[in-house]
Order: C-alpha cells, then sequence, then structure tokens
C-alpha cells in the first residue's frame, strides 16, 4: 500500500520527525459532520450552458460552462447569493464527451463553484498542447466575463481562486496547463494520462498544490505508470490519493467501448471522486481552514476506501514528540521546521488541542517562521500541566506550519505531555485550588475503591484509603 508521508513514493526515504497517524483526530481537525456531506450536493441548484470561447488568433471553440443556479437545467437562472465563485476549468478524456463528467461537474457547482469545460481537441488526433492552452483560455474567457457589465457573470468571478481539472488526457493537459499558468492556485484530477508534450516533465515546472486521484484498478493509464511518475517529478505540494478498487472509466457516469473495471461500482468511486475533489477546492480555493486536517492534515491518510501519499514540502521535526511536564509546571517542546525544494518562505504556526487538554496550557514561541528551502528554523512550544493533574495524566496537540503562499498547505506533528511529579496541592482532590470539604467528600465517596482515575486518590496510588484521608485533613483550608 501507498502511505508514506513526504518524499517518493516507492521509496524508503525516512526523515526523523515524520510522523504516522497515531489516532482519528477531534472534531476540530477532522470536521466528521461537514465532511460527511462534501460528497453530497451543496446548496445551490446546477445550471449550464454551452458558451464560445475565442482564442488568442481569433479561432473560436465551445465550452460547457455549469455554475450555481436558482433552478437546476440547462440556462437556469444563475444564482448570485454566494458570488464571487471561485471557478475551475476541466478538461475532458480522449474521445470522451464532456457530457460523460456533468454528475462531478454539476456536484462542483452546486457547492459554489463556476466549472467550465472545453469541448475541443474531442477527435481521433486531439493536440494535448492545444488542449491545455484552450484549458487556460477558458479561465481568460471568464475574466473577461466578470469585466463585461452586459454579462450575468459581471463582477460574480472569483479571478483569484482559478484552479484546473481533468480526466486522462484532460488530467494531463491540466498539468501542461498548471505549469504555464500563473493564475492557477490549485490542481486536482482524474487518472491523468502522460501526454505530448509530456506531462510527467511538466510536474516539475508545476508550483501550485496538487492533488492526482488515482484508481488502484485502472486498466487504462496504470497508476505506476502514470500518477506515481508524475508525483515522484512534482516540488510543489503534492498528494496521490489512489481509490481503492477505483479503475479509469469509474471517473466518467457511463462506460464507453474498450473500458475497464474494478472492485467497486461507478457510482461508490463517483461518490468518492466528488469528496475528494470537494474538499481539496474548498481548502485551496474558498480558503476553508476547517478542512486542512482532512486534506493535508492527521485525517488524510484516515479514510478507508483511499490509499494516500502526500508531501507538503514542508515537515516539522521533533525530538519531544512525547514530553513531561511538571505538575503545576511547564515544558517546553523543541521543534524544527523544515522545508525541502518548492516548499521555503513565510509560514504561520497553529497548536490545537487533540485530547484531553482540559486545564492545560500551550503558547509557541511564535506564531510566524520564515524559512529557506534546504534550511530549518527552531521554535518552542511550552506546555503547562494543571496544578490539579495528577502524575500520569495526558494531553495532546496537533502544531501545524501553514505555508503563507498558499494559505492552505500545512506540515505537521503530533506533541503529547505527560504529568509527572507530586501533586502541586496535596490533597486537593476536585483540583479547584482549595482543599475542603467537597474534596473530603470525593475520598469519602471513593473510599475503599482501587483502579485509575479515581478523584478521591489524592496521593494517585491507584487506591483510594486512609492515606489519601489523611492528605486532605492534614491540608483541610489550604489553598494553593
Amino acid at each position: 500500500m501507498y502511505t508514506r508521508l513526504g518524499g517518493d513514493l516507492m521509496t524508503d526515504r525516512r526523515r526523523t520527525g515524520f510522523v504516522y497517524v497515531f489516532a482519528l483526530i477531534a472534531a476540530m481537525l477532522v470536521p466528521g459532520a461537514a465532511y460527511a456531506t462534501l460528497a453530497d450536493p451543496g446548496p445551490y441548484a446546477p445550471g449550464r450552458t454551452t458558451v464560445t470561447v475565442t482564442r488568442a488568433n481569433g479561432s473560436t471553440f465551445t465550452a460547457v460552462l455549469h455554475y450555481p443556479a436558482t433552478a437546476a437545467g440547462v440556462d437556469a437562472p444563475f444564482d448570485p447569493a454566494g458570488a464571487p465563485y471561485p471557478a475551475v476549468s476541466f478538461g475532458h478524456g480522449f474521445l470522451q464527451s464532456v457530457s460523460v463528467y456533468r454528475s462531478t461537474l454539476e456536484h462542483l457547482s452546486t457547492h459554489g463553484y463556476l466549472v467550465i469545460a472545453s469541448e475541443s481537441e474531442s477527435g481521433l488526433f486531439p493536440s494535448h498542447g492545444n488542449f491545455a492552452t484552450d484549458i487556460s483560455r477558458c479561465l481568460t474567457w471568464l475574466e473577461d466575463r466578470n469585466a463585461d457589465p452586459a454579462s450575468f457573470l459581471f463582477g460574480r468571478v472569483d479571478t483569484d481562486a482559478f484552479g484546473l481539472s481533468g480526466h486522462s488526457m484532460g488530467g494531463g493537459a491540466s498539468i501542461l496547463a498548471a505549469a504555464q499558468d500563473p493564475r492557477v492556485r490549485a490542481l486536482a484530477n482524474l487518472a491523468a494520462a502522460n501526454t505530448n508534450p509530456s506531462a510527467v516533465n511538466a510536474m516539475a515546472n508545476v508550483t501550485i498544490p496538487s492533488r492526482l486521484i488515482a484508481g488502484d484498478s485502472d486498466g487504462i493509464t496504470p497508476v505506476e505508470n502514470h500518477g506515481v511518475l508524475m508525483y515522484n517529478n512534482a516540488t510543489c505540494p503534492r498528494q496521490l490519493p489512489i481509490i481503492i478498487g477505483g479503475f479509469h472509466c469509474g471517473f466518467t457516469d457511463s462506460a464507453g467501448l474498450f473500458c475497464d473495471s474494478g472492485g467497486i461500482s461507478r457510482a461508490e468511486q463517483l461518490a468518492i471522486t466528488r469528496r475528494l475533489l470537494t474538499e481539496f477546492f474548498d481548502l485551496h480555493l474558498k480558503g476553508d481552514q476547517s478542512l486542512w486536517g482532512v486534506v493535508w492534515g492527521p485525517g488524510a491518510t484516515q479514510q478507508p476506501d483511499t490509499q494516500m501519499t502526500l508531501d507538503a514540502r514542508a515537515l516539522i521535526t521533533t525530538d519531544d514528540a512525547q514530553i513531561d511536564a511538571p505538575i503545576g509546571g511547564a515544558a517546553t517542546a523543541h521543534l524544527v521546521l523544515e522545508t525541502l525544494s518548492g516548499g521555503g518562505g513565510a509560514y504561520t504556526l497553529f497548536v490545537e488541542p487533540e485530547a484531553a487538554t482540559a486545564g492545560w496550557t500551550v503558547a509557541l514561541s511564535t506564531d510566524a517562521i520564515v524559512v529557506a528551502v534546504g534550511e530549518g528554523a527552531p521554535f518552542g512550544l511550552e506546555i503547562g500541566a494543571p496544578a490539579g493533574a495528577l502524575p500520569g495524566e495526558g494531553a495532546s496537540w496537533i502544531v501545524s506550519a501553514r505555508r503563507d503562499a498558499d494559505a492552505a498547505t500545512r506540515a505537521w506533528v503530533r506533541i503529547a505531555a505527560t504529568a509527572t511529579g507530586a501533586p502541586a496541592c496535596p490533597g486537593d482532590a476536585n483540583g479547584d485550588g482549595v482543599v475542603d470539604f467537597n474534596d473530603l467528600a470525593a475520598v469519602l465517596g471513593d473510599f475503599g475503591l482501587s483502579g485509575p482515575g479515581l478523584q478521591g486518590d489524592v496521593n494517585a496510588d491507584g487506591v483510594v484509603n486512609f492515606d489519601d484521608l489523611a492528605l486532605v485533613l492534614s491540608n483541610f483550608g489550604q489553598s494553593c
């Protein structure tokens, strides 16, 4: 299975600090309710229309525009409520009609995207280079409509939030387009095929976050001959999510001639595809930071339907992934943010609670850091254990570094702390800083019991007995 985090796929590159997922992350890192619905339609109705795009040389081609509408259908009324909308230009596969991708393109439109799909280069001898140019030209068409007072898209296109996608030949062409179009902020394609000129080679010139979605049962563009090579040649933040049982034609709404099959149904694969596209574009084009955990963070490798390989081109290393913190005191975890080629620059640091952090305190030594490619920048995380903590109690956090260049890609590490030493306030069973009748009641209520986590076990020996009662009585009335 392909499960490495960072480095080229199918290599044995190991780096201190690459942390594999230990457990399902807390809701704020894996927003379960929102995440579960991303494969379902969004709040808008899907509208579509056919438009004519003019090339730089004056020739034209048609494209299908999918957009948020107030009612579903062809030429349905546009819904301006959520404008300006981000936009995605999509490239069809070899000899494929744009219509076979309708469910996926409509899905994105229901989530508040303008999706434009060129109908050019649909013949037996397509020019991949020209197709890539047409895919980019569709974005120019949107820019022009956004500036045209007579257009229904006037002022309603977020021209700073352009993405690219495509399937098979169109996936490869989307890479060619991404390598030469500086307006594009994110790339997420489907079973991308190598092209002429080479999409594998072009990946070296792609600088934006890229998600190369594939299927492990693809019989037309096997992932090891296409997606893996593209991933390995990339120096941008990169991902290779491989759908388990996914097949080449499973990305289309219906099968054509010479189609393959896989280990899951077409409906299952399309649902996974909708989720993978929507979460990636929502983070990178809409800036929905609640999704970072499932796109780049601990949740990215937790989906049972997908084998994920990813590399944010940055990593946080530490020898303090597990640290002891004195009860009532503090300890500092020392971390280093390192970057690889394509990942240098400014980063913003975050710390988010993962588990059982009530009463614990954390503070980063800085919230912003700049690191050159191939170098490391140190920072610290001060962790304070509450005075009422018992020896052995623990807490954990996710520390992440978000790349300022795209305000989405993150490196992360898990830091766990364990409270050590004697309780800072002997006899204070409930940790409120005062030894009083509440603490006496806690001891008497648990008296004679044994086991972990008993509130009345003030000396933390695993048994509530006269020793605990003596601690309460000898310190009764004291505050700390």
